[in-house]
């Protein structure tokens, strides 16, 4: 599955016939249940989620004809039961990439620290950095344990 696969369900609505199609051509993408408005469509062999939620933000009671696409999340070798994924990563960035080769290939706009908020890029074992690419938010999320990244986060600014 490439990048533009995956950017194609952007904006797309879950019950939609686009997205539907979507479900049948990648059958290891499984539909969870929806919590309080947010609802996540899976596959752990390909190592993706997709967040769909409403424009808005999650919304409870019977919101699924606001669901749209929001975000896609490609995650590292046992994040949340996943095998690695294993395709196209914007800005060449790779799972084995050290915080400080994503740097080195391309600034980030932001860097967050949970419980704090923005600090600064060379703030110590940081939460996550993030880049504005085009029209993309890419962010790279760390583990506090060890700073090897476990998932990228990709959002339509």
């Amino acid at each position: 599955m490439t990048l533009s696969e995956l950017f194609n369900v952007f904006g797309k609505l879950i019950d939609s016939d686009e997205f539907n199609q979507f479900l049948k051509e990648n059958p290891s993408f499984k539909v969870d249940k929806p919590d309080e408005g947010s609802q996540y469509v899976s596959s752990k062999d390909d190592s993706i989620d997709l967040l769909f939620e409403a424009d808005e933000g999650p919304q409870g009671g019977k919101t699924k004809h606001l669901r749209k696409c929001q975000s896609i999340f490609l995650f590292s070798q046992g994040k949340d039961h996943h095998q690695q994924y294993n395709g196209e990563i914007p800005l060449n960035f790779e799972f084995s990439n050290t915080r400080q080769q994503l740097i080195q290939k391309c600034t980030p706009q932001r860097t967050w620290k949970m419980g704090i908020g923005e600090v600064e890029l060379n703030f110590p074992n940081p939460s996550h950095d993030r880049w504005l690419i085009n029209d993309k938010l890419i962010s790279a999320h760390y583990s506090r344990k060890t700073g090897e990244i476990m998932y990228f986060g990709i959002s339509q600014k």
